[in-house]
């Protein structure tokens, strides 16, 4: 349980140590609707630039002045282009400068901006050029660049309606070891509909490509980052680096993706970092390749209770040492009473390769008092201890219709499904994966202690067992390969799982899967 204790302490650390005074405003309903993107009107000689062909043009009883398509010149404009900051008539942003304008009445906590809304009328480009390479690596020349200043801070937060229209914001640099960095340092309002793409971040703890820190019922939507990310201590993430249940018991982060390179030591994540819960997630990628040391996942770092995740999937490689996951490097709560579920997951898929050491899995790295369902795993898993391709250790938690067809590698409590399975309940799982270890290795669980099991199945692989150690019950029934490859096995896995001959090598499939 040290090792339990410790990811709880740090988790604790990072989320109250960067949480301060919040901006407070009402904020109007807004939509969940996408809206469409706007296009540049015409230059003419006045220097003023109508968006006469944009989605909210017909709003507007006035032009838009600023000159869009160039790059910042690092000052800061003294108006918005247009608009009067209500959600029928938003402030419009053109310009780079317009938007520095933005970062600076939020940090100097103008009160008449605050809990207003906003929006883009073109593409930001903040320096022009070649920023990162394809791999991510940053090739411009730093002392050339102009560096951003976030749109709030670890004092303040943004707490109005900020909607991207489809638009980029490109050649952002940020280079720092302070805390709170990203397009957005603080967001307590919504922030959607935008890509932050060609930049770098590279900052202390809470540090991310599209919003740092999400506070109160702020929301994330639509939003992807395709910039390198680089964290110098906790917490650092492609979407956003921290949310916390102290500020965030309603926070919301839907329908983004991260697409950039990721690197950082302790929680790192394609989409969020660190959440102590309250948090909903749903309809989330991650195909950037992360790097990190302790707390890595593809999707989510450190996911605390009270969190529902809901559609995700991580196609890309992820690699850390102790607690690194395809999906959730950590889920649940330390404190896990029998009979207790503290959050949910479902509809997840690992497609990467996952490379750690202890607590390794496809999905989740350590599952506490929570509920997986409809899960599955395709790639290979390579730790430690505790490695598995669902779950490295699962304590009272409830997994069920899961599957794993990748390759499990480790040094004890190996296992197809978990490496630890301890007081759950399981049902509907099958593995066809070679498992590979020095002790408690099974090709479905390696450590099975007192877990209540129903319709586990698994590809037979010569006189290798299920369970390494199977302690308190459980049954597993061996299948041949053309008998997992069949609708009746669909059929007996139950009706999460459909049977289609021309995906996953004919091996049954979720239902999500085949929609």
């Amino acid at each position: 349980m040290n090792h339990f204790k410790a990811m709880i302490i740090l988790g604790c650390a990072v989320f109250f140590a960067s949480c301060s005074q919040t901006v407070s405003a009402p904020k109007e309903d807004d939509s969940a609707t996408e809206s469409s993107s706007s296009k540049k009107g015409d230059k003419s000689s006045s220097s003023k630039e109508k968006v006469s062909s944009s989605s909210f043009a017909e709003d507007l009883d006035e032009d838009c002045v600023g000159e869009s398509g160039n790059a910042w010149d690092g000052t800061t404009a003294k108006d918005f282009a247009c608009g009067a900051g209500t959600k029928l008539s938003p402030y419009i942003i053109l310009t780079a400068e317009q938007l520095a304008k933005l970062s600076f009445i939020v940090g100097a906590n103008e009160t008449e901006y605050q809990g207003k809304y906003y929006k883009l009328g073109a593409d930001i480009i903040l320096n022009e050029g070649k920023i990162i390479d394809d791999k991510g690596a940053l090739v411009a020349d730093s002392a050339k660049l102009h560096k951003w200043t976030p749109i709030g801070n670890s004092s303040v937060a943004f707490s109005g309606n900020f909607d991207g229209d489809g638009h980029t914001v490109s050649g952002m640099f940020i280079n720092t070891t302070s805390s709170h960095n990203g397009l957005f340092g603080n967001n307590s309002g919504t922030v959607q509909n935008l890509t932050v793409e060609n930049s770098w971040v590279s900052g202390g703890k809470n540090t991310a490509g599209v919003v740092a820190v999400l506070r109160g019922d702020g929301i994330v939507r639509n939003a992807k980052n395709k910039s390198s990310v680089i964290g110098k201590a906790e917490s650092t993430a492609g979407v956003v680096a921290l949310t916390s249940y102290v500020y965030s018991k309603k926070g919301i982060i839907e329908n983004c993706g991260n697409y950039g390179f990721i690197q950082g030591e302790k929680l790192v994540a394609g989409i969020v970092a660190s959440s102590d819960g309250g948090l909903t997630i749903r309809s989330v990628t991650n195909e950037g390749e992360i790097e990190g040391t302790y707390g890595v996942g593809g999707i989510a770092g450190h996911l605390g209770s009270s969190t529902d995740l809901d559609e995700a999937i991580n196609n890309a490689n992820i690699s850390g040492k102790e607690f690194t996951a395809g999906i959730a490097s950590y889920f649940g709560d330390i404190y896990c009473p029998a009979n207790k579920i503290y959050g949910f997951m479902s509809n997840v898929k690992n497609v990467g390769k996952i490379t750690g050491t202890n607590y390794t899995a496809g999905i989740v790295g350590e599952a506490q008092c929570v509920s997986i369902n409809e899960a599955s795993n395709v790639n290979d898993i390579v730790g430690n201890k505790f490695s598995g391709g669902i779950s490295g250790h699962a304590q009272r938690a409830k997994i069920d219709a899961v599957y794993n067809n990748g390759d499990i590698f480790g040094s004890y409590d190996v296992g197809g499904i978990v490496g630890y399975n301890e007081e759950g309940v399981t049902s509907a799982a099958y593995s066809t994966g070679k498992v590979d270890g020095d002790s408690l290795v099974g090709l479905m669980i390696g450590y099975n202690y007192n877990t209540t099991m129903a319709d586990y199945y698994y590809l037979e692989q010569g006189e290798q067992e299920p369970f390494g150690l199977n302690n308190g019950g459980g049954v597993a029934t061996p299948k041949t390969s053309d008998e997992m490859k069949s609708e009746d096995f669909a059929e007996l896995l139950g009706d999460e799982f459909v049977y289609d001959s021309e995906l996953n090598d004919g091996y049954p499939i979720l239902k999500l899967e085949e929609e």
